[in-house]
């Protein structure tokens, strides 16, 4: 049986891109712990077999888990696919410690009373499929919108009455965060943002494109379509906001993460409005500096 809450005011600690760190000693206290994948460099079953062990030893009781093209092991269409990876993750030892590894799919992995006093359901949507990235051999990847596989990847992903909290992924939907300083052209997806805003989840969670980590409140324009009627940047990397001379308000920073409670982010309207994250933990220079972006500590109130 899943875990209870006994209150819809959650904790939500997102991650992504961790590429063989640990950031424990940065990682906040929380409800539910979400990694939205490249939680290694090159995916060998050693490589993840580390990135489990951290991720199963923190204190948060739900652990939720999207791989990323990095990691080759968990993708069962890529040559370095290793089946131990995949029962790792979703082995009995993983769901003891509170882990969801999502693969294209929908779980209910939490409850929570309500102010009514009625049971509810932590309602998840996990998907690691991605556009193909710099033409490298990543895992999880399709041709880019509008490529049938592109639509294939998310032709079974939840709509509106599905009633999804949470919607995880690796990479970015087009036009929120998805902004990256390499040469190229590269953009978020189409596909993924058009499923998105069918499903308008209070909470969408991904990473990848490590220079436009960050937080975006989006109101949706109306009830039939995926236009969007207004958009407030919370948060964003300092990396961008060095390079592209940008200034916001600003984000309450704690020592080792960055924290969006209630006081910044009020209520979200269920189904007109969307809190996008792009939880990359690595700058776009990787190990090159000792600079990361923090852990997002986001504060939601569950309808």
């Amino acid at each position: 049986m899943p875990i209870v809450f006994p209150q819809p005011a959650l904790r939500f600690v997102c991650i992504s891109d961790t590429h063989n760190d640990n950031p424990t000693a940065r990682i906040p206290a929380g409800d539910i712990f979400i990694h939205a994948g490249d939680m290694t460099d090159t995916g060998t079953l050693s490589e993840l077999q580390n990135a489990f062990d951290w991720i199963s030893a923190l204190p948060h009781a739900v652990k939720i888990v999207v791989a990323g093209n990095h990691d080759l092991g968990l993708d069962p269409g890529h040559k370095d696919f290793d089946p131990k990876a995949v029962d790792l993750f979703t082995s009995a030892a993983a769901k003891a410690t509170g882990i969801y590894y999502l693969y294209q799919e929908v779980r209910i992995v939490a409850q929570y009373i309500t102010d009514d006093a009625t049971l509810a359901a932590v309602r998840v949507y996990g998907n690691p499929k991605q556009p193909d990235f710099l033409n490298m051999p990543y895992a999880f990847t399709y041709p880019p919108y509008p490529s049938p596989e592109s639509v294939a990847a998310w032709a079974q992903a939840p709509n509106r009455q599905d009633g999804i909290n949470i919607w995880v992924m690796h990479s970015p939907p087009i036009n929120r965060l998805d902004a990256i300083n390499v040469p190229g052209g590269l953009t978020g997806c189409i596909a993924q943002y058009k499923r998105i805003a069918a499903a308008r989840p209070l909470l969408c969670v991904f990473g990848h494109y490590h220079f436009s980590w960050g937080a975006e409140r989006v109101r949706w324009k109306n009830d039939h379509d995926h236009e969007v009627s207004t958009t407030d940047i919370l948060t964003l990397s300092e990396e961008r906001k060095r390079e592209q001379s940008l200034k916001l308000p600003e984000t309450r920073f704690h020592l080792s993460f960055a924290s969006i409670t209630d006081n910044s982010l009020p209520s979200l309207e269920v189904g007109k409005e969307t809190l996008f994250v792009n939880a990359s933990w690595m700058t776009m220079k990787k190990r090159k500096v000792e600079e990361r972006n923090f852990p997002l500590d986001i504060s939601l109130r569950l309808p």
